[in-house]
């Protein structure tokens, strides 16, 4: 992260008088206002406050507030000042004085709704002092400066104390509301009424904000712009657009989506999608040639201040906005929302796109039913006369179908030929199998940055995969260690609690604490699982999967204990391990002996085996038991792709969060052994 300085030539141009006392690597608000500095940018601002809104939570686990803040180079102009919006916790939140003065430092410039303004990051700094505490320059306003909010925020310096002061006492301070006003101000920002609505809640004659998908480019009308969106909910008020058949209806029973009624004259062309989920919006004025310029099919947008009512028709909702000519007018209310910054999206946005993504799955899924059936129907000659008649839309749907066929009856035979263990259960048979080579392949993504099209590696991707595996090892080394206690806590009642994390262990380090208390008994183990198809070996053919204490009850069958306590659960477990990886727990316990007798001997200083027999010394030598060769069948099994935190001392590779790197994590889940 950069933050912007402004070149010499540019202080030199630009309010040369007002700026030459800025404190170095400061920038001027008139410089953000007018988008001298690239939006995108970090910058560091000083100004007054003259408006703030209290704190509310937001969607997520933080907070938002705003400061409106100004500096000498707008203070001829009262009605002007800088919005600085604050995303942080509660307790984080500065909550100022009208005059008070605020130093911010790398704050994200940002062009909201035609309007230009700051945005706080997870790393900008924001100081306060307190007015009414500054002393007359050239004394230093160190005493004035209110006590940090956040622990790791490093105090400004020298300098910064002595242009607070200067700043102070000789800005114009007219634009700045006495203190009853502000108070007043600020208790009415906490009246705000949320506004948002899902468009399966809108209803006549209300007036709302929501965040919706451009389902079809607009259409200019004559000073008005029509645009068709959805948030992919449902509402029975909206207008019906239906798929593929022979004739109108309703809607029926287990058919949601509308795909087996007619579509009528007013649904030609529609591309989805289908069923009650799409209403029509009217924009006028400035909004209507916004979106006539700016919008298009796809765009995710969110629209304010969004009337809904009735339309001609008087069956079907529609929506209308207008140009707010009131004195709460707040200027363009249609904002394009980008997708490409996935710390930045609103979640509910993220929820719309959720749902986007679940509707056109089971969309696909009723369209190839669909085709199924039809294809299914008749025989013979009646059949041969359909095909064709069938459109070319039908035709490739029809192929694509058999195509599907033949690569799972391929798929099928493949796995035949590998003699698969069919003690070995798992989920989702119908998915593709996919070769350990690819599974464990870097996933390339390609984004734009700064107008440049760059290819990154992700270092992890959340996904799930079926495979045809071996197993040629495990760990822990012994089976007595794959079950591993915990302290039983109150938290274990939360849905959302996945036990104690090792930070948690560490506080209790040196103590007995976590050795008192009731135990609750876990599996914990992880399988080197190979590639069983000899055609799709590759350098990269192995991964260790790890299987937590729910899989691990699904595959075993068996609850964890004890197991250095009971015996008998021991071999019921090795028992059961058997028929997954058959003798390979022989072998790792030959291979386990032979290092141990290897180490044995370098330490004694022995020969080799297979070196000359050294003279008997009246030891006699123990026989050499023959090596066993490892014996088991690979099996179909289900494994999912993750990512975890975990510590990094190197600033370069920590890409999750201060002193932390993601690093991907592959776990088996869905397969069970069924003796």
């Amino acid at each position: 992260m950069t933050t912007w300085k402004p070149s010499s030539s540019a202080a030199r141009s630009r309010n040369s008088n007002r700026q030459r006392n800025l404190p170095s690597g400061y920038v001027s608000i008139l410089d953000v206002l007018e988008e001298s500095i690239p939006v995108g940018r970090f910058v560091n601002v000083i100004g007054l406050v003259k408006d703030r809104r209290a704190p509310m939570q937001t969607n997520r686990t933080d907070w938002k507030s705003a400061l409106t803040i100004y500096d000498k180079s707008i203070e001829d102009d009262p009605d002007r000042g800088l919005l600085l919006n604050i995303f942080r916790a509660q307790s984080e939140m500065p909550e100022p004085d009208a005059g008070d003065i605020v130093v911010v430092v790398a704050a994200k410039i940002q062009s909201y709704r035609g309007e230009v303004s700051l945005i706080t990051h997870r790393s900008t700094v924001i100081h306060v002092y307190s007015a009414n505490k500054i002393p007359q320059p050239p004394k230093s306003a160190k005493q004035a400066l209110q006590a940090p909010l956040r622990a790791a925020d490093r105090p400004p310096g020298d300098e910064i104390h002595e242009y607070v002061s200067r700043l102070h006492h000789s800005i114009d301070k007219n634009a700045v509301p006495d203190a009853a006003d502000f108070s007043m101000q600020v208790e009415q920002s906490r009246n705000y009424k949320e506004k948002f609505r899902l468009l399966s809640d809108v209803g006549d004659s209300q007036f709302c904000d929501v965040i919706v998908n451009v389902v079809r480019d607009p259409f200019d009308q004559m000073g008005t712009t029509t645009l068709w969106v959805s948030d992919f909910t449902e509402n029975e008020h909206f207008y019906k657009f239906s798929w593929n058949s022979t004739e109108i209806s309703d809607g029926q029973d287990g058919d949601p989506y509308g795909y087996t009624t007619m579509k009528s004259a007013v649904s030609n062309n529609w591309a989805g999608p289908y069923g009650k989920r799409s209403m029509q919006v009217t924009c006028f004025g400035m909004h209507a040639e916004f979106v006539n310029q700016e919008v298009k099919a796809g765009n995710w947008i969110q629209l304010r201040n969004l009337h809904v009512r009735y339309g001609r028709n008087g069956n079907n909702l529609e929506g209308f906005l207008r140009e707010d000519r009131t004195a709460y007018y707040s200027g363009l209310q249609v904002n394009i929302l980008a997708t490409d910054d996935p710390d930045n999206v609103d979640d509910r946005l993220k929820a719309a796109i959720r749902r986007k993504r679940d509707y056109e799955k089971i969309k696909k899924k009723q369209q190839k039913n669909f085709v199924a059936n039809e294809s299914g129907k008749g025989g013979g000659k009646r059949k041969a006369e359909d095909q064709g008649k069938l459109n070319s839309k039908t035709r490739r749907a029809n192929e694509r179908a058999k195509i599907y066929k033949d690569v799972e009856e391929q798929e099928r035979e493949n796995e035949a030929k590998l003699g698969l263990n069919e003690l070995i259960k798992c989920e989702n048979l119908g998915q593709p199998v996919f070769a350990v080579c690819s599974i464990v392949e870097p996933i390339p993504w390609t984004t734009t940055v700064n107008g440049q099209e760059v290819t990154l590696v992700l270092p992890f991707t959340c996904a799930k995969y079926r495979a045809n595996v071996r197993v040629v090892d495990f760990r822990p080394h012994k089976l007595v260690d794959f079950a591993t206690w915990r302290k039983i806590t109150e938290y274990d009642v939360l849905s959302d609690h996945g036990g104690c994390s090792d930070s948690e262990l560490d506080d209790d380090e040196g103590t007995l604490t976590r050795y008192t208390g009731e135990k609750l008994w876990e599996w914990r183990f992880a399988l080197l699982l190979e590639e069983a198809n000899p055609k799709r070996k590759g350098e990269c053919n192995r991964l260790w999967a790890v299987v937590d204490n729910t899989e691990a009850q699904l595959l075993l069958g068996l609850d964890a204990l004890d197991l250095r306590a009971n015996p008998d659960d021991l071999d019921k477990l090795r028992e059961r391990l058997s028929y997954l990886w058959g003798n390979l727990e022989e072998c790792k316990q030959q291979e386990l002996q032979r290092q141990a007798t290897d180490k044995q001997r370098i330490t004694t200083r022995q020969p080799p085996p297979s070196s000359p027999p050294r003279p008997p010394t009246g030891h006699q030598a123990q026989p050499e038991k023959a090596e066993l060769t490892m014996s088991n069948k690979p099996f179909t099994c289900c494994i999912r792709q993750y990512g975890i935190e975990v510590p990094e001392k190197d600033p370069k590779k920590a890409n999750a969060s201060k002193g932390k790197r993601w690093e991907r994590i592959f776990g088996l889940f869905g397969t069970k052994i069924s003796p």
